[in-house]
């Protein structure tokens, strides 16, 4: 597909590279030859508009030699003129090879003046003695508004034979009369090609081929989901990015109403009408609720039209729903509504929906009724009661304009910033932060200024705001409100990663609760009245001690509108994520004793309690037990709900399928958490930074340098260091899979130097430390390395940690190689194998230890047993797809044992892997493959993976080479 300037509604950009579409055109040139080679056909290219149908036809018509060609378009009004589009066939001029190359536009799509010369006889009779004197290609655009007297004429002409090919272009599921179907799906010499969206790998090439190195991972992402990968609405927003990004908006490039028109060429409308409706009600909607607000309680025709057409898409059942298809679609049809007709579809909608989503719509109608804001203010307590905070929050922030009173607006929109901040919206936190700071001070200004500034990644002013929100509460104020702000300050500090001041100011929350409130949140028993939550008297804090009264701060209305649920348990949780970031996560884990063993007993109440319990036995080593912790704590978290720790339960899960080898579930997991609204600024940072790791461990060094650069992109944005952590193990992982370990070191020195005042850097020590002593050792500082192998058993207090015992056994085996002692050094070496068990095994780190095996065995004899270890190591490394790792332990098989050469045969592959590579190697797409070998697409990528992994080649084109090479 390209975006062709010939084309009015493409509005963007000029004429780009045609990308994919391979098998297509492949069918399209079987076509033609079968029309050189005598024999008719018939091609119906269906899909929606702006699919590509017309490019890639055009696209074809380019590249044909020695044919003559015909085109032509049809009209809405053709349908009615018998024989119209055969007669505007006949009647095109010959288009030249060299013009069809150059994209020419085609001439006469208007209606023709008939001649007496031009009845369907004459033009079937034309047709015919073209066919005899070489090939014709017909092609019919729109084929969708066709006559069907033309469409029978073609096809029987199709059915008799000749040298004639005939092309036609319509929408999916043409409204064509029944016969008319039958004559073209029943003639055998007729076939279908059913277009549809982009794959993302054919996206992702046309937007790096308009933007160049300006589509960063985060734009293509944005611009992929915005156009649904739908060709037209991609190159519209692709060509209208650069405008718009220079001009700064707030919102995203849109789709001109040019294009929306175009689109609708053609839909009835009733169809148009249900159309817009939809879009008003947010894209999505029950079909009897549409037919309610469009007075039509049979709107069924009109959603079969827009299904058809591939505007909308329908999901059946009791209730059946209809959703626009597109993004980008639906915010554009919004924005053409002129402000009348969205306020009326507005309250129309209003009177169609249940009581819940009404005050929505009649917000978005600007009804100045005076029960709305009381009405706003039921539903927000409804939906707080539910635990859907995102909802709740949004209609707070629209109602606080309307209550005619500064005080109130001001509440309402302090609220809805406080719920957003608890919904982990930060996105859609931070809109507010300019109208937040244009309101009178008050602590609830500080308060809702501080989390803005926590949702822009400012962090360090975030902390200073709440700080100061707290010292200005009134003494005898609201205790929520208190428990509240010191909760968020928590917050702050836990990411911040100072873990003592992250348990006083929890603990100060729960002190402020009052007492039913502080049960309910599963505190353990307090000790001497304090509501202390278990953590050891002696450790050091700076809360006011029990029974203290608080600072007397100033009078102020109390922003007690709506409150969080849950304050007194994310307190708790924090104070025991606190205490594992000062001593340690077991004890962190103590802390969480009260929660059930098993996951699936946990409510979703204590979702976040479940997530850092996950966190915490990730950091201790028990891999299973956190991620059947976090894919629980995913499963209960619902659209809408509580996210205070964002995408953090994503991102440790993601760790957990990276360190467990199953690296395909982390890529997907990374992926999505990067598509989730609901996470915080920072933790785009670190999912770029893990999705980094991934892609350098499957030796994807330009993809890993991608990654890289978007999690430092959103790293500049930050005012603290956490995410420097992140990006510098990324910056490590890359080095260690391209062999460079001076450039580990460089990466990792210093967060070695933060060892003893980092509490984050010292709680996670046991994930990158140990490649940092591996490197020092291989760079020959062992005196360095022995150093960090000490710092690391100080900064992991728990001696009984999984991760502690294999990292010491493998550095030790390092350290006794370096020194020449082979003997211990298998030892250990088998001593950290062993350590791998159930539970706790890390595939790579398993691998990287039987090749250091296998190389210490082989050194002193035990060839046998330096073969198992190799053999072990390369099953290992393929299973992963550890493409880096698996030449470097051929490297180091092959000095080990030079006399058995290479360790693999001859052939690696497996029959079904040369089976898969003959066809790469014939230019047949995945899918293609997969229907040739009956197949699943997702099976042909794994033998694929494995292939590239065995082969050593990175991609089909360096494969196709290495088996045209091998032939020779």
């Amino acid at each position: 597909m390209k975006a062709s300037q010939n084309r009015p509604e493409h509005h963007g950009p000029g004429r780009e590279a045609f990308v994919g579409r391979t098998g297509e055109l492949r069918r399209l040139r079987a076509a033609a030859e079968s029309a050189r080679a005598g024999t008719a056909s018939m091609l119906l290219v269906q899909g929606a508009a702006g699919i590509g149908k017309t490019e890639l036809v055009r696209r074809f018509l380019a590249d044909l030699a020695e044919y003559t060609v015909l085109t032509a378009a049809a009209e809405p009004a053709s349908a009615g003129n018998a024989f119209d589009c055969l007669t505007r066939l006949a009647r095109r001029t010959i288009v030249p090879a060299q013009s069809r190359r150059s994209g020419g536009k085609e001439q006469g799509r208007g209606g023709a003046r008939q001649t007496p010369g031009d009845g369907p006889r004459h033009a079937l009779r034309r047709l015919t003695d073209l066919a005899a004197a070489g090939p014709v290609v017909l092609f019919l655009d729109d084929a969708q508004w066709a006559d069907r007297a033309t469409l029978r004429a073609l096809a029987d002409t199709v059915r008799t034979g000749g040298r004639l090919c005939v092309l036609l272009a319509a929408r999916r599921s043409p409204a064509w009369d029944e016969e008319t179907q039958r004559l073209l799906h029943l003639n055998r010499s007729a076939g279908t090609i059913d277009l549809r969206e982009f794959g993302e790998a054919e996206a992702t090439t046309f937007v790096t081929s308009v933007l160049g190195t300006a589509a960063d991972r985060t734009l293509l992402r944005g611009l992929l989901e915005r156009s649904g990968r739908h060709p037209l609405y991609l190159a519209v927003l692709t060509g209208r990015h650069t405008a718009v990004a220079a001009a700064g908006p707030a919102r995203p490039p849109q789709l001109p109403a040019a294009v929306v028109q175009h689109q609708l060429r053609g839909v009835s409308p009733a169809a148009e009408r249900a159309l817009s409706a939809l879009a008003v009600l947010g894209g999505t909607a029950p079909v009897p609720v549409l037919g309610r607000m469009l007075g039509e309680p049979d709107c069924g025709a009109a959603v079969d039209t827009l299904t058809r057409e591939g505007f909308t898409t329908v999901t059946p059942g009791h209730a059946p729903s209809v959703t626009i298809t597109h993004p980008a679609l639906g915010d554009a049809l919004y924005d053409r509504l002129s402000f009348d007709r969205r306020r009326a579809l507005h309250l129309a909608a209003a009177r169609a929906v249940d009581w819940r989503q009404r005050p929505a719509h009649r917000l978005a109608a600007a009804d100045t009724d005076a029960g709305l804001v009381a009405d706003v203010l039921d539903v927000v307590r409804h939906e707080l009661d539910d635990g859907r905070l995102l909802p709740a929050a949004r209609l707070l922030s629209s109602a606080a304009p309307l209550s005619g009173d500064d005080r109130s607006d001001d509440r309402l929109l302090y609220n809805a910033v406080r719920l957003m901040f608890w919904a982990g919206a930060d996105t859609e936190l931070g809109r507010h932060a300019e109208t937040v700071a244009t309101r009178r001070p008050s602590p609830w200004r500080d308060e809702a200024l501080g989390l803005a500034e926590f949702a822009a990644g400012r962090l360090t002013s975030a902390r200073r705001l709440l700080e100061r929100a707290h010292d200005r509460l009134p003494r005898h104020g609201p205790c929520h409100q208190r428990a509240v702000v010191l909760t968020e300050l928590a917050m702050v500090q836990a990411i911040l990663g100072q873990g003592e001041a992250t348990r006083r100011s929890a603990e100060r929350a729960l002190r402020a609760l009052p007492g039913d409130d502080r049960d309910a949140s599963g505190e353990t028993e307090s000790r001497g009245g304090t509501g202390r939550t278990g953590v050891a008297d002696d450790a050091p804090g700076q809360g006011a001690p029990a029974g203290a009264e608080e600072p007397a701060g100033e009078p102020c209305e109390a922003a007690d509108t709506a409150l969080p649920p849950g304050v007194g348990r994310a307190a708790r949780v924090l104070a025991a994520y606190g205490t594992a970031l000062r001593y340690g996560p077991q004890r962190g884990l103590a802390l969480l004793a009260t929660l059930p063993a098993d996951p699936d007993e946990i409510g979703e109440e204590d979702v976040a309690a479940l997530t850092v319990r996950g966190v915490l036995r990730l950091a201790d080593g028990r891999f299973a037990a956190a991620a059947n912790d976090l894919t629980i704590a995913l499963a209960r978290t619902r659209p809408g709900g509580a996210r205070l720790f964002g995408s953090s339960a994503s991102l440790h899960l993601a760790t957990c399928h990276l360190l467990s080898g199953d690296w395909d579930r982390a890529a997907g997991r990374l992926d999505a958490a990067l598509r989730d609204e609901q996470s915080r600024c920072f933790d785009v940072a670190a999912l770029w930074s893990l999705h980094s790791v991934l892609d350098a461990l499957r030796g994807d060094a330009p993809s890993a340098a991608a990654c890289l650069a978007e999690a430092e992109k959103f790293t500049r944005q930050l005012d603290f260091s956490g995410p420097q952590y992140h990006t510098a193990v990324a910056r490590a992982m890359g080095a260690r899979a391209l062999g460079d370990h001076p450039g580990v070191v460089a990466a990792l020195q210093l967060l070695a130097e933060q060892l003893d005042h980092s509490e984050r850097v010292r709680v996670l020590s046991t994930s990158w430390l140990p490649f940092l002593a591996e490197s020092l050792i291989v760079c020959g500082l062992t005196d360095e390395a022995r150093a960090v192998l000490k710092g690391l058993r100080a900064a992991v207090p728990d001696q009984s940690n999984a991760l502690l015992a294999v990292a010491e056994a493998w550095l030790h085996g390092r350290l006794a190689e370096a020194a020449g002692d082979v003997e211990e050094a298998a030892r250990r070496y088998e001593e950290a194998i062993e350590a791998l068990g159930p539970g706790r095994d890390i595939p790579l780190l398993r691998g990287l230890v039987e090749t250091s095996c296998g190389r210490v065995t082989a050194a002193s004899g035990r060839l046998e047993d330096a073969t198992g270890y190799f053999a072990s190591a390369e099953a290992v490394f393929s299973r992963l797809g550890a493409r880096a790792f698996l030449r470097e332990y051929r490297t180091q098989r092959r000095a080990a044992l030079p006399g058995t050469g290479r360790m693999t045969r001859q052939d690696p592959l497996t029959g079904r892997e040369r089976q898969v590579t003959q066809l790469v190697v014939l230019g047949h797409s995945n899918q293609e493959i997969a229907d040739e070998l009956t197949l699943s697409v997702k099976t042909v990528e794994f033998h694929l993976r494995n292939i590239f992994c065995k082969l050593e080649v990175r991609n089909r084109r360096e494969l196709r080479r290495r088996v045209t090479a091998s032939d020779r």
